[in-house]
């Protein structure tokens, strides 16, 4: 093999191997608003002003490799709460969807519970889940209570549009309270 055709190789190998190593990067383009960053915490304080919730916590981070995100929320709604499920589940994923600080590249995982901040019980999704027409969704009833329900992206731009998605309004059903605090 001649030195020429040596190199030639060597070039292209090192090609390929830069290509792979930036697709590994996750290299994903910024298409956050320059002015209108939405934060996490901006969709939680929106979720603990729901008449009944009583705690929202909006956490996002990486999962796996660089460049692939996630985002956790668990919604706590204080006993008796009594608006249809299914309608305060898709005000909370539009939320989520709403916030532009992190790029979701991998899944959103969202637990509803009954309760305080303190002691609470998971609320069955599965039939909000139905009711809203997502039936793409991961519940290990194992670790349902700890992880929570997860939604992937496909399924999530399937029902929401691109992401970002708009800042959703309260729907007039949830802005009234219909849960009795505990005494």
């Amino acid at each position: 093999m001649s030195t020429s055709s040596k190199a030639a190789r060597a070039t292209v190998l090192a090609i390929v191997v830069s290509i792979a190593l930036a697709a590994c990067t996750g290299i994903v383009p910024d298409r956050r608003p320059a002015a209108d960053v939405r934060t996490g915490k901006d969709v939680a304080q929106a979720l603990e002003a729901v008449p009944g919730v009583v705690l929202a916590e909006v956490r996002s981070g990486p999962d796996g490799l660089p460049g692939q995100n996630k985002m956790n929320a668990d919604i706590v709604v204080q006993p008796g709460y009594t608006p249809a499920v299914a309608e305060l589940l898709d005000y909370v994923l539009r939320q989520l969807w709403s916030q532009n600080e992190t790029p979701i590249t991998t899944n959103v995982s969202i637990k509803l519970l009954t309760g305080t901040a303190t002691e609470s019980t998971t609320i069955d999704l599965v039939p909000a889940l139905t009711t809203l027409g997502i039936t793409a969704y991961n519940r290990d009833p194992k670790t349902v209570d700890s992880l929570g329900y997860g939604l992937g992206i496909a399924e999530l731009t399937k029902h929401y549009g691109t992401w970002p998605g708009p800042v959703p309004e309260l729907p007039v059903d949830l802005s009234t309270p219909s849960a009795t605090p505990s005494q």
